[in-house]
């Protein structure tokens, strides 16, 4: 089973919900940073439509359960046919695909509050309609089993970074900038298992920054297009401190976060604040884009160990895009190298689709596919729900033969 390879698509819609990425990937038993570069990657945008009723959905008000029962297959009819063009756009067919892994769409997330404290988390997009349309054998709801486990059942990327990543010498950092910031910390390779992987939600990032970029422009723009509002913008220190000072920035990691923290109301207050300190909309822009570097930088400066100091950052996601991210990162991490995940042959907005092509491929060869000094859990599990697709006992024959 080691030596073969399975071509795998990965999905997921995060936690902006503008659309879905896709990634095929041809996945050995233990991926390398080679074998990730085979992939393509392939976006499909959600419209108006689509992505209202997943914002109903985020609204424990309206979020009664026939919506979350309907959102959840219509979620699974959105991802396979995301899968399906994903396929398409990759020049294959779906009886050339072995495995889908689908993250859905997370309509709610609970971590657990401390220890002892049970989490819960909640993703749609029906991984049976993804496997009935497609034909492909489907593996789906993530997060659940690391949280049974103790865990907060995020960030689970730190799985990608602890196999693609792993420095040689000092710490390297893994950014993930969607539309929560998260970091890994990333011990020298040598050391094996005997220093933990550190790994937390750092706070707000797109989700915050694109919201009030949105209520700004009047729904012209959906988001800060190549920084340039925040290029133009002053950051104000004063209100920035008054952002920092959060609970949530102070806590000691692991530890997780959502859009039921820093969501609509949140932006929403902060874009109020704004206005009432008598500040343009570029300053704005500018000072929340600050904040999302601000947190990054202090959480990863509150979790480097002193016998490995910090090397490399290396960022993706979306907002590793946005060329006014990365230069505060630059002035608050001065003579740390910050790279991004393109530099090393990765599609920034492929990492998270990527990550759940290699969860699924752990999981249907029953490989455990979580860090549990990332996540908090008492100890690593094999996540992910499979739902048998109708390749599925020709799959289970070339696995197990």
């Amino acid at each position: 089973m080691a030596g073969i390879e399975l071509v795998v698509v990965g999905l997921i819609s995060g936690t902006s919900a503008d659309g879905i990425d896709g990634v095929v990937a041809r996945l050995p038993a233990t991926p390398s940073i080679e074998s990730a570069r085979s992939l393509t990657h392939h976006h499909v945008p959600l419209d108006g439509m689509r992505r209202s009723a997943i914002f109903k959905a985020f609204d424990t008000a309206r979020s009664t359960a026939d919506v979350v029962c309907r959102l959840n297959f219509d979620v699974g009819e959105w991802f396979a046919e995301a899968a399906l063009s994903t396929i398409d756009a990759a020049g294959l067919r779906p009886d050339q695909v072995d495995v889908i892994a689908s993250h859905g769409q997370t309509i709610y997330h609970d971590p657990p509050s401390g220890p002892g404290v049970q989490g819960s988390t909640l993703q749609v997009g029906e991984p049976a309609v993804i496997a009935e349309r497609t034909g492909v054998t489907t593996v789906a709801d993530f997060r659940v089993r690391d949280m049974a486990a103790g865990g907060h059942g995020a960030p689970l990327v730190s799985f990608l970074d602890d196999v693609l990543f792993r420095p040689d010498a000092g710490t390297r950092v893994l950014l993930n900038l969607g539309g929560i910031g998260n970091v890994t910390l990333l011990p020298p390779s040598r050391l094996g298992d005997t220093v933990a992987r550190v790994a937390c939600d750092t706070g707000p990032s797109n989700m915050v920054l694109d919201w009030i970029v949105e209520h700004l422009s009047g729904g012209s723009a959906r988001f800060d297009r190549d920084g340039e509002m925040a290029l133009r913008g002053t950051v104000d220190p004063g209100w920035l401190a008054h952002l920092m000072d959060d609970d949530y920035f102070r806590a000691a990691a692991p530890k997780t976060t959502g859009r039921e923290r820093y969501g609509a109301e949140f932006a929403s207050r902060v874009l109020a604040e704004g206005r009432a300190r008598g500040l343009g909309t570029d300053d704005i822009v500018a000072t929340v884009t600050a904040l999302t570097a601000a947190t990054v930088a202090d959480c990863i400066l509150a979790n480097v160990p002193s016998d490995h100091p910090l090397s490399e950052v290396v960022a993706g996601g979306g907002g590793a895009r946005n060329p006014a991210i990365m230069r505060e990162l630059r002035h608050r991490l001065p003579g740390v190298t910050i790279s991004t995940v393109d530099d090393y042959g990765v599609p920034s907005q492929a990492k998270e689709a990527l990550l759940f092509a290699m969860l699924g491929n752990a999981a249907i060869r029953g490989m455990p596919n979580t860090v549990p000094s990332s996540t908090g859990a008492r100890h690593a599990t094999v996540m992910g729900k499979i739902v048998p697709g109708a390749n599925y006992a020709r799959l289970m024959a070339r696995l197990y033969r």
